[in-house]
């Protein structure tokens, strides 16, 4: 199973209800909200799609096949801007 887990090198902090990550290399600065900086904090370690569907599901009221599409987007998203990697 591919797992995903984020780029160890992006600094986060929250700062006014938002994470706020910055790259230490380019400067790069990312910010994220709700369900996706929920999904940041998941990623410290590495995941399956699976595993983070079924995190998210019981944090909101969601089921874990009905988010799937949503968070499969954003990781894809992620790996394009090459904040997570694949494991």
């Amino acid at each position: 199973m591919t797992e995903y887990v984020r780029r160890p090198d992006l600094r986060a902090v929250e700062m006014d209800g938002e994470l706020v990550m910055m790259g230490q290399d380019q400067g790069e600065y990312y910010g994220l909200k709700d369900v996706a900086a929920s999904l940041w904090h998941h990623l410290e370690t590495p995941r399956t799609l699976d595993e983070l569907c079924t995190l998210v599901a019981a944090e909101y009221d969601v089921t874990a096949e009905g988010c799937r599409a949503d968070i499969e987007a954003f990781l894809r998203q992620l790996l394009d801007k090459d904040i997570v990697r694949v494991k």
